[in-house]
């Protein structure tokens, strides 16, 4: 086919990607809008075989399309090609051949490419957002932004993603991702010192590809500091309040402006990680409420029996010693009977605070019922767990409650301890525990009674 004016001019008018191929699989010619997309003039391309132009296995995966059109077919597809400079692209395809009226003979066959990749990677992320945000609620949610950040990345083609808490002028890295030299999550900046600063004062999604020479981001310590060249960020709200930020960055010029759908994906990611951040923060109430004791504030036996599950299986490990004890208020029940349930309760409450108050951070405190509380003692030996129960039993000896009349009420406790052997399951030790407790109860009150077991024990 000769390629006259008239059908260049009206090629090159198309906002469609178009080429001409002749039987023997040369171009011919391709417009104004081809030559931009491969970055090549029509002498770099005339005459030259498809394969010289894509590469040999996108070749392959098109051939068959090839012999169809020139056998007469009109033929569309979509696929993934990628060019021999290394260029990857989803392209919207179709065939139509160049057939001669006398003959039948098929000369050769025009090609129209629709460019579809962005829209193809957003249809994936889309999926993906969708997974991510639909995954079990047994997934982590460190596990599922991360996600989200990976995607973010590859679509956008930055280098890094961050999620960030901003607390007045501290912004903290809570979940990022990068191929390589992620910034670590707990990393802290002055709020002054990022693009998340712009990104605030906007409250919307702000954007740069050329950072250097944008007035908001050319004198910014941000760039000073990082010399980070393309940004994209967008507030995170939880409740109606700013928690922080998402962003995706880098430290390259990037070729072209982000587009609108750039702009709303970032919008989708950014709600997809606010659903994440706001369920996550309910399941931890719920754990908590379920490991929780309403009066006092102390964990329950729910979390009891699941911390000394969890020490036990530590101590296959190490030879650290562990005490178990209950701890039981004397004459409680008088009490309650005598001023009332309101009184117990607030009893209750002092007693809790108490104890919490004398022990470390490391011990496990639980109320487990009525007027009684548990305690694990972990990495001393008897007469150093034996000296803490003491303390205890002291503290709260000295710590008269007070009635509103002025008057005050002595308190009391009993307790029974154990040490705890080694795969010792918890029905046991609370056993050994409650006999030791009985002991004290029978033998006057206000005492500390160690179990036979750990009396032999500590032989």
């Amino acid at each position: 086919m000769k390629v006259d004016r008239a059908f260049k001019k009206l090629a090159d008018s198309l906002p469609l990607m178009m080429a001409y191929v002749d039987n023997q699989g040369r171009y011919q010619h391709v417009n104004q809008a081809y030559r931009n997309f491969i970055g090549l003039e029509l002498h770099q391309v005339k005459g030259k075989f498809i394969s010289e132009i894509i590469g040999a296995e996108s070749y392959q995966q098109i051939t068959l399309y090839h012999q169809r059109v020139l056998a007469g077919d009109e033929v569309s597809f979509t696929d993934k090609v990628t060019f021999v400079d290394g260029r990857s692209f989803q392209l919207d395809v179709k065939y139509v051949p160049n057939i001669e009226n006398k003959t039948g003979r098929v000369n050769g066959f025009f090609a129209i490419i629709n460019d579809v990749t962005e829209y193809a990677s957003a249809a994936e992320v889309l999926r993906a957002v969708h997974d991510v945000v639909n995954r079990q609620t047994q997934t982590l949610s460190t596990d599922r932004i991360n996600e989200l950040l990976r995607l973010g990345c590859h679509y956008l083609n930055t280098q890094y993603g961050i999620v960030s808490q901003v607390e007045d002028t501290l912004y903290t890295v809570k979940f990022s991702y990068a191929d390589h030299d992620p910034v670590p999550p707990g990393s802290r900046f002055d709020l002054g010192d990022t693009y998340c600063s712009i990104t605030l004062e906007a409250e919307n999604v702000v954007a740069t590809t050329h950072a250097s020479k944008s007035k908001p981001y050319a004198g910014h310590p941000c760039y000073q500091q990082f010399q980070l060249q393309t940004y994209l960020g967008l507030p995170i709200t939880i409740n109606g309040t700013v928690w922080g930020t998402v962003n995706f960055s880098s430290p390259q010029v990037r070729s072209h402006p982000f587009s609108e759908l750039d702009i709303e994906l970032m919008g989708l990611i950014c709600s997809a990680i606010e659903t994440i951040l706001i369920n996550s923060s309910k399941t931890k109430r719920l754990e908590k409420l379920a490991y929780t004791d309403f009066l006092t504030g102390l964990s329950n036996r729910l979390y009891l029996t699941e911390r000394f599950n969890e020490l036990t299986l530590q101590r296959h490990t190490n030879s650290k010693s562990c005490c178990f004890a209950l701890i039981d208020i004397d004459h409680f029940k008088t009490i309650n009977d005598t001023f009332g349930h309101d009184i117990g309760d607030k009893m209750l409450q002092q007693t809790a605070l108490k104890i919490a108050g004398l022990i470390r951070t490391t011990d496990t405190l639980t109320r487990i019922g009525g007027e009684e509380f548990a305690l694990i003692i972990t990495g001393l030996n008897q007469a150093q767990a034996d000296s803490v129960l003491e303390k205890i039993r002291r503290g709260v000896e000295n710590n008269k409650f007070q009635l509103a009349d002025g008057s005050s009420l002595a308190v009391t406790v009993s307790i029974g301890a154990t040490l705890i052997s080694d795969a010792e399951p918890f029905k046991s030790a609370y056993k050994q525990a409650d006999l030791a407790l009985y002991k004290s109860k029978r033998g006057g009150r206000n005492r500390t009674t160690w179990s036979q077991q750990s009396l032999t024990m500590a032989q």
